[in-house]
């Protein structure tokens, strides 16, 4: 089957992954990585890219590239095929260094901006690598706290997608890798994009819309926002509880998996060990209140954002 032609347009930014063949390293030392570094410099400069981000692992990359006039494919081609030569040359081996093609997605929006810095920079703490994201040396996320890097990486474009003041952006990314970002975000066009979300949310879920770019998480998965968003816990949900605030989590869960991914509310109600005749009412009484009551949709609106951003990194994790 012939292999689909990649998305590319200039001024995109496309989050690239690539890993070593059959997963091994792509990196043996650091002489490999500061040479692939200066490499990846050269081709910036060579096919005037910006390099938003970066994460050198030791047997996958993470880049954050925002193409100009030379199409993504000629700038991987490029970078990954001297390093290869380079690597084998240099560790006197022969074969395919990387697996395959490398991956590239798209970044479409804010929400996969946010999701993906914060997994790129804590790759190395997922790994178990370093306990903190800081103190890792091969990533970009040094400069991006300090608010300023080499010449080569482009810290000023990416922070200004995060917020029009350099101070708050780097306090803002700062927040987003360390897992402390605040709920009321300083971001102008996030605050407008919840207030218009938060206006038609009625409308939209009467007619039991759902957002189709959305990658599919599991059902454990929701409930666990839901219920620590809630001050629960996923054991409370499963609970013999009735009633209260354990209800109206519940509720909501069913209500969200249902508009935001199109799980059945059966499905919702089983995994809860409910009968799905018990939400009917409940999601009822639930619709008609977010009509007017500003409270609850802010909160059903907090669930929400809280789960595309877990559906992102879902879909980010899938891709590595």
């Amino acid at each position: 089957m012939a292999r689909a032609p990649r998305l590319e347009f200039p001024g995109a930014i496309y989050h690239v992954t690539a890993r070593g063949n059959e997963r091994r390293a792509l990196f043996l030392d650091d002489t490999d990585r500061h040479g692939y570094v200066a490499l990846l410099a050269e081709c910036r400069e060579r096919f005037r890219f910006q390099l938003l981000a970066y994460c050198l692992m030791t047997n996958h990359v993470h880049l954050a590239i925002r193409t100009g006039s030379h199409p993504l494919s000629r700038i991987m081609a490029r970078l990954h095929s001297i390093h290869a030569e380079r690597f084998n040359r240099r560790h006197d081996r022969v074969g395919h260094l990387f697996q395959g093609r490398y991956k590239a997605s798209l970044v479409r929006d804010d929400r996969y901006l946010y999701a993906l810095l914060r997994y790129v920079h804590r790759n190395p703490v997922t790994a178990r690598i370093v306990s903190r994201a800081a103190d890792y040396p091969w990533s970009s996320d040094r400069f991006l706290r300090k608010g300023k890097g080499p010449a080569w990486l482009d810290v000023g474009p990416l922070l200004a997608l995060l917020d029009g003041s350099p101070r708050t952006a780097t306090r803002r990314y700062a927040a987003l890798v360390d897992g402390n970002e605040p709920a009321s975000s300083e971001d102008p066009r996030a605050a407008v994009e919840r207030a218009v979300a938060g206006a038609r949310v009625a409308e939209a879920d009467s007619r039991g819309a759902h957002d189709p770019t959305l990658h599919p998480i599991r059902l454990d998965a929701i409930l666990e926002i839901v219920a620590t968003e809630c001050g629960l816990s996923l054991a409370d949900l499963l609970g013999r509880a009735r009633g209260g605030e354990v209800a109206d989590a519940r509720c909501r869960a069913a209500y969200l998996a249902r508009r935001l991914f199109q799980i059945p509310v059966r499905r919702v109600a089983l995994r809860l060990r409910r009968d799905d005749s018990s939400f009917a009412r409940p999601l009822a009484r639930l619709e008609n209140r977010l009509e007017r009551d500003h409270a609850l949709r802010d909160r059903i609106q907090r669930l929400t954002e809280a789960l595309r951003q877990a559906a992102a990194e879902a879909e980010i994790r899938n891709q590595d």
